[in-house]
């Protein structure tokens, strides 16, 4: 029987991030052989490798119970998870010896209930397949609930109580200065090209009159708009393509053109000297669609923000938590 040996020291494990490697191919009746290096000693109780697989065959099942025979699936979140799972336990155990000296429990009732819940009506059938014990399982559930509840009683009360109303409207504003309301608007622009300068006023003027006096967009009177050009030597017309843009992204040149114009509304003339193309040019903007996007209202967000400080609470009051009990 060929075997992947999972071996790793303490230093790796709790201090620095697994290398990437490549999945092994997983044939026949390979299997997984971890070697149990003990980690370290947490207020009495010896922590190993095997109760770190242990913690992660758990949570291979409740995760991905239709890999549960994937020994090539059971490796890669052997990989991705070892470390997590590592610092997890050593904290949980400080946690578990917090909760013993505050005295804070949790019944033979509610372990049996979770263990149905967790492992279904077969449990020792479940937990045959994934090879813990009934007795270790039930240690896992009690201590993983005690932890649960500690972090109930000494983390999330303490973050919800935290996050007030004025934190709640002050997160509000900050939203609206970084997400102000816009508009979206779509356009494009008639572009008129003339060598003479004396010739593009002229043309400018019979192709601005045209397009006030048509109710047609540009691309529907691009013919007749080229035939006004051709009359004037090295004259042009261009119809740009359709653009859909954020107001506030705009250039101050386009912004200011569009800014005053309804929808289906040309814009005046705007002649400047190209230097790159060394011609005078006129532009006329023509504004097709504008549609607001508002700003969401306070009671519309405010769950939201809610979430959002509570749950960076929770992270800060963990933090705190954990670090305290470290020392």
């Amino acid at each position: 029987m060929k075997k992947i040996l999972f071996a790793i020291s303490l230093s790796s494990i709790c201090f620095a991030a697994p290398a990437p490697t490549q999945l092994p191919s997983f044939e026949g009746n390979q299997k997984i052989v971890m070697k149990n290096t003990i980690i370290t000693q947490v207020n009495g109780t010896t922590l190993s490798m095997l109760d770190v697989k242990k913690k992660l065959d758990v949570a291979f099942h409740h995760s991905y119970p239709q890999l549960i025979d994937s020994t090539a699936a059971r490796f890669q979140f052997y990989q991705n998870s070892w470390r997590h799972a590592c610092l997890e336990l050593i904290d949980h155990e400080l946690m578990l010896a917090d909760a013993e000296d505050r005295e804070i429990k949790v019944t033979d009732g509610e372990v049996r209930e979770e263990l149905e819940n967790r492992f279904g009506p077969n449990v020792m059938v479940t937990l045959d397949k994934i090879d813990i014990s009934y007795d270790e399982a039930w240690k896992m559930i009690r201590n993983e609930m005690t932890v649960q509840r500690m972090m109930w009683y000494f983390i999330h009360a303490k973050a919800l109580q935290s996050v007030t109303p004025q934190d709640i409207r002050q997160e509000y504003r900050r939203y609206l200065k970084e997400n102000p309301p816009y508009q979206e608007w779509t356009y494009r622009v008639v572009s008129v090209r003339a060598n003479e300068p004396n010739q593009i006023d002229e043309l400018v003027a019979k192709i601005y009159g045209t397009l006030q006096e048509s109710s047609q967009s540009p691309e529907a009177l691009e013919t007749q708009l080229k035939e006004l050009a051709e009359a004037y030597k090295d004259s042009s017309v261009a119809i740009s393509p359709e653009y859909t843009a954020n107001h506030l992204k705009l250039s101050e040149a386009h912004r200011s053109a569009l800014s005053e114009l309804e929808e289906r509304q040309y814009s005046k003339p705007i002649t400047q000297f190209s230097r790159a193309e060394n011609k005078t040019i006129a532009r006329i903007f023509y504004l097709s669609k504008k549609k607001d996007f508002p700003a969401p209202s306070f009671e519309e967000l405010s769950p939201k923000l809610k979430g959002e400080l509570t749950q960076k609470a929770i992270t800060a009051e963990s933090d705190r938590y954990v670090m305290k009990l470290r020392k």
